[in-house]
C-alpha cells in the first residue's frame, strides 16, 4: 500500500512540474504577444504621436482643455507621422513601376538586337549578289574587248538592269550602329563601274541608265569625274563628297539626295531635277543649271559664281524653287579653306 501512495506521490510531483512549465510558458507567449503589438503600434503611429496623444488626453481630463503648446505637438506628430507613412508606401508603390521600366529597357535592348541581326543577315545575303556583279563585269570586259561598237548584248544587259534591280537598299552598323536611311552599296559599285567601262554613251545611257535601277545608291566620295549620268534617276541617292567635276547629267534625278561637300563644278545639269537634294557646302562654280529644278533645295554654304548668282537663277533661269531661294539664303564673300580664298558663298538670310 505504501509503494502505491510513493508511486501515487511521484506521479503528482510530475503533473506539478508539468503544470508550472505550461504556466510559465503562458506569460512569455503574452508578453512576445504585447511586445509585437506595442512595436507595430509604435511603428505604425510612431513614440511621439503616442506621447503627443498621451499628454493631449490627460491635459483635457486635468484641465478640461488642451493648451495652445499640446496640440501644436499633436498636430506636427500627426502630420510627421502620416508623410512616414506616405514615403514607405511611395517606395511600395515605385517598387513594382521601376522594375517595369526596366524590364522595358531589357525588351527594347533585345528587340534592337534582333532587329539588328536581322539588317545584319539581309546585309550577308545581298553581298552575295557581289560574286554575280564580278562574273557580270568579267563578261563585259570580253564583249568589249571583241565589239569595236562598245556595245553590249542584249542578254548582258538584261543581266545588268536585273542586278541592279535586285540590289535592295539595306542598314548596315557603322560604329556599332544601323544607319538612319536604307542604302545600297551594291548600286554604287556597279555604277562606277559602268562608268568606267568605255561604253558607247548613247547606249549607256538609253540601254543601261534608263532601264537600271540606281536610286539609293551609296556614292560617297565616288570619283566620277566626266561621265556620262544622263537620265539616271539617283533619287534618295548618297553622293556627298563626290567628285562630279564635268558629269553630264542633263535630265538626272537627284531628288532628295546627298550631295553635301559634292564637288559639281563645270557639271552639265540642264533639265535636272535637284528637288528637297542636300547641297550643302557643294561647289557650283561653271555648273549649267537651265530649266533645273531646285524646290525645296538646301544651299547652306555652297559655294558659287558670283555674288547675285540667287538673282541670276530666279530671273534669268528662272528655275523651280528659285523665288524660295532667293528669300530664304543670301551670297557673300566668305573665305574657304578650299580655295584658300574668298569665295561666293550661299548663306542663310
Amino acid at each position: 500500500m505504501s509503494d502505491k501512495i510513493k508511486e501515487l506521490e511521484r506521479e503528482n510531483l510530475i503533473l506539478k512540474e508539468r503544470l508550472a512549465k505550461l504556466e510559465k510558458s503562458k506569460p512569455s507567449k503574452k508578453k512576445r504577444w504585447q511586445f509585437f503589438v506595442k512595436f507595430t503600434t509604435t511603428f505604425m503611429a510612431g513614440k511621439k504621436l503616442k506621447t503627443s496623444i498621451y499628454n493631449s488626453i490627460q491635459e483635457f481630463n486635468e484641465q478640461k482643455r488642451i493648451s495652445l503648446q499640446t496640440t501644436s505637438d499633436l498636430i506636427a506628430s500627426i502630420i510627421r507621422r502620416l508623410t512616414r507613412i506616405g514615403v514607405v508606401a511611395l517606395l511600395f508603390a515605385l517598387l513594382p513601376t521601376t522594375l517595369m521600366i526596366y524590364q522595358n529597357s531589357l525588351l527594347k535592348k533585345q528587340n534592337r538586337k534582333i532587329q539588328e541581326q536581322t539588317h545584319l543577315a539581309e546585309a550577308s545575303r545581298r553581298s552575295a549578289q557581289m560574286f554575280i556583279m564580278g562574273d557580270i563585269l568579267s563578261d563585259i570586259n570580253t564583249e568589249l574587248e571583241t565589239k569595236k561598237n562598245k556595245k553590249l548584248s542584249k542578254t548582258l544587259v538584261s543581266r545588268i538592269v536585273g542586278l541592279s534591280r535586285a540590289m535592295k537598299p539595306y542598314r548596315y552598323l557603322v560604329d556599332d550602329a544601323l544607319i538612319v536611311n536604307s542604302i545600297s552599296p551594291e548600286r554604287g559599285q556597279l555604277l562606277i563601274t559602268l562608268c568606267k567601262s568605255d561604253l558607247n554613251p548613247a547606249f549607256f545611257e538609253d540601254q543601261i541608265l534608263q532601264e537600271s535601277d540606281f536610286t539609293q545608291a551609296e556614292l560617297k566620295g565616288a570619283n566620277l569625274y566626266n561621265v556620262i549620268l544622263r537620265g539616271i534617276n539617283l533619287k534618295d541617292a548618297d553622293l556627298s563628297d563626290a567628285i562630279l567635276v564635268n558629269i553630264d547629267a542633263r535630265r538626272a534625278i537627284f531628288e532628295n539626295a546627298n550631295l553635301k561637300n559634292a564637288d559639281l563644278g563645270y557639271a552639265n545639269l540642264s533639265n535636272a531635277v535637284l528637288k528637297n537634294s542636300n547641297l550643302s557646302s557643294a561647289i557650283l562654280l561653271k555648273t549649267k543649271l537651265n530649266k533645273a529644278n531646285f524646290t525645296n533645295a538646301v544651299l547652306d554654304s555652297a559655294v558659287v559664281d558670283s555674288l547675285n548668282w540667287l538673282t541670276y537663277i530666279k530671273d534669268d533661269l528662272k528655275l523651280k524653287g528659285a523665288e524660295t531661294l532667293y528669300e530664304k539664303y543670301k551670297v557673300d564673300s566668305v573665305y574657304s579653306k578650299v580655295f584658300d580664298k574668298k569665295v561666293a558663298t550661299v548663306l542663310s538670310r
